[in-house]
């Protein structure tokens, strides 16, 4: 693992080590708050201090709390739905791959019936339909994603068993797992770069859901986090808003373009 992160390049190494930051803060984010996300019992409306590292909200907040926890929350629904999308985006498109005809024309016009209307409007529209858990906005996420992964893997896959190692295993019958094996070192890197982008693409959706109040009000991502600052009339009569509203937005942005940089690599995906 070390020899691979030595051939990266300097941005690549930068927003490798960004994002296994953020990534252990999630993990460790119980260690690393200082009060409870839950707790409302302080002072509100507190500047930055040794207790308050960003101060508190209008209700009692600890803001440095609900910001670290908001790691965990976001990064966690980044990587569920990034993982579910690109599994079931590739899978089928290795189903349709190995059996052809019939299954896939059958999957390929169930994915160009979801392609047609922006996924964000789908999955905006179904997660307001739904119960307000994470769990559906994350369904909801994977459920309307999965074609775009689908048909660009579908084209990847596709070349690749013209290769001439794909084409003896299927004139000495092998099955399909038989195939799979002789697929997976060219397949990995494709669904690898898929993944990171479906984090991304996950992160800006969750963001964008939370944005218009919609989704678990009780899971204070750093989308939510976002939306209570905005929601706090007095944000910007005094200098609120570089406690409040600056930190969880850097943190997002930050966390997005790491995620594009350490993908830019596969950039014909």
């Amino acid at each position: 693992m070390l020899n691979s992160f030595k051939k990266l390049s300097k941005t690549k190494k930068v927003s490798a080590i960004i994002l296994i930051t953020f990534l252990l803060v999630a993990v460790f984010s119980n260690l690393l708050m200082p009060y409870s996300h839950e707790d409302i019992s302080h002072p509100r409306l507190l500047e930055p201090s040794l207790s308050y590292l960003l101060g508190t909200d209008e209700i009692g907040h600890d803001i440095f709390s609900l910001l670290i926890y908001g790691f965990r929350i976001t990064i966690f629904t980044a990587i569920i739905s990034g993982f579910f999308t690109t599994l079931i985006g590739t899978s089928l498109a290795y189903i349709s791959a190995y059996y052809g005809r019939a299954i896939k024309t059958i999957i390929s016009e169930i994915a160009n019936l979801f392609v047609i209307i922006p996924e964000i409007v789908m999955i905006m529209f179904f997660s307001s339909l739904a119960r307000p858990k994470l769990v559906y906005t994350i369904m909801a996420i994977v459920f309307f994603s999965w074609p775009k992964v689908y048909k660009i893997a579908l084209f990847k896959i596709m070349n690749y068993m013209e290769k001439s190692k794909v084409k003896y295993t299927l004139l000495i019958k092998g099955n399909w797992f038989d195939v799979l094996k002789k697929l997976f070192p060219d397949i990995l890197p494709v669904v690898s770069t898929f993944f990171v982008l479906q984090c991304n693409k996950a992160v800006m959706y969750e963001a964008s859901l939370s944005f218009f109040g919609i989704g678990d009000p009780l899971k204070k991502t750093w989308g939510k986090l976002i939306r209570a600052a905005l929601d706090y009339d007095e944000l910007y009569y005094d200098s609120t808003f570089l406690w409040y509203l600056i930190p969880p937005v850097l943190c997002l942005i930050l966390f997005v373009i790491s995620l594009t940089l350490f993908s830019s690599e596969n950039n014909d995906l």
